[in-house]
């Protein structure tokens, strides 16, 4: 894969929610999806640049699995599965702040089944119809 492929499928820091005070704030004032393997909240971020110079907001991720899945393997095996699904389908999502939360059927699902999920509620959240697959 050349370079530039690669930098286009990445899922850089700026993309990710990383701090318990972004994560309560999308879950406060959230709207929501649970289906399947996964839960969803999120929130509409602005679509024009806050600054002067700074790019239009992006979708910005912040990923959850809880102990109830699973002990420590289990639950990174999921997170990574998700980060993969989240990195392939990053350019797909609205400027949103979104919150993905692992039920415990996470356990069995693949990556392209958490992408086909990314997908689905990405339409969702632009208020279109659900993709077929």
């Amino acid at each position: 894969m050349p370079p530039a492929d690669r930098r286009s499928l990445s899922f850089p820091k700026s993309a990710r929610l990383l701090r318990r005070s972004e994560f309560t704030a999308v879950k406060q004032r959230s709207q929501g999806l649970s289906e399947g393997p996964l839960a969803a909240s999120w929130v509409a971020r602005p679509a024009t640049p806050t600054r002067a110079g700074m790019p239009p907001a992006v979708a910005r991720v912040g990923l959850a699995v809880s102990s109830k899945v699973g002990d420590a393997v289990v639950r990174n095996r999921v997170k990574r599965r998700l980060r993969e699904a989240v990195r392939h389908e990053l350019h797909h999502l609205p400027a949103v702040d979104l919150v993905l939360v692992a039920r415990q059927s996470a356990v069995r699902a693949t990556v392209d089944e958490f992408r086909a999920w990314v997908r689905r509620a990405a339409a969702r959240m632009q208020g279109g119809q659900e993709p077929r697959p």
